[in-house]
């Protein structure tokens, strides 16, 4: 949870500082799927996973899929941020190490 929260307070630290209002939503349903942040982008909702663990694990994928196929053509480009040091795409899903979220101009 701790990670989680820096993560979220430096995209908001950036949106904030840009001058704009916050577009960042939690996301889950009743069964208990959800995602972490959703960025709202006007036309479509891009999902964001946040994860500590510096080794990718192919359970971090499963909200981000999850949301993807529920939102359809609404769902927007998918971001994993996680605790590693390597920048990669995997299936449609950016994943950005901790210190690259400023970096990779993640639409915020």
């Amino acid at each position: 949870a701790l990670f989680e929260t820096w993560v979220i307070s430096e995209l908001l630290k950036a949106r904030y500082n840009a001058g704009e209002t916050s577009n960042l939503y939690f996301w889950r349903d009743r069964s208990g799927h959800e995602v972490d942040l959703l960025i709202d982008q006007g036309t479509h909702l891009s999902p964001l996973e946040i994860k500590s663990g510096q080794t990718i694990n192919r359970d971090y994928f499963k909200g981000l899929d999850f949301w993807r196929k529920l939102a359809g053509k609404t769902a927007g480009k998918a971001w994993l941020i996680y605790g590693g040091d390597i920048q990669q795409t995997r299936t449609d899903v950016t994943i950005l190490p901790w210190f690259e979220i400023d970096s990779e101009q993640i639409v915020i």
